[in-house]
């Protein structure tokens, strides 16, 4: 298991009771959120890596990345 760090944020009072009287799981929310929220940017800037060399794979062809593989394996 990954080893776990303490983060903390400050809720109005009154939204600490609400959490409190539902029950709600707040470390687990929060987790959730956090690593929905990491993946949403990393797949973000991914993105626009993509976008930046669409160019070079729009100019390649899939006949001539094939053709260099098999020579690659020729080799």
């Amino acid at each position: 298991m990954e080893q776990m760090v303490t983060i903390s944020v400050k809720v109005p009072r009154g939204l600490r009771e609400r959490i409190k009287k539902s029950r709600v799981k707040m470390s687990k929310v929060v987790r959730n959120l956090l690593e929905r929220q990491v993946l949403e940017e990393e797949a973000r800037e991914i993105n626009e890596e993509v976008k930046k060399h669409k160019k070079s794979f729009d100019r390649l062809s899939v006949e001539a990345v094939v053709n260099d593989l098999r020579e690659d394996r020729a080799r």
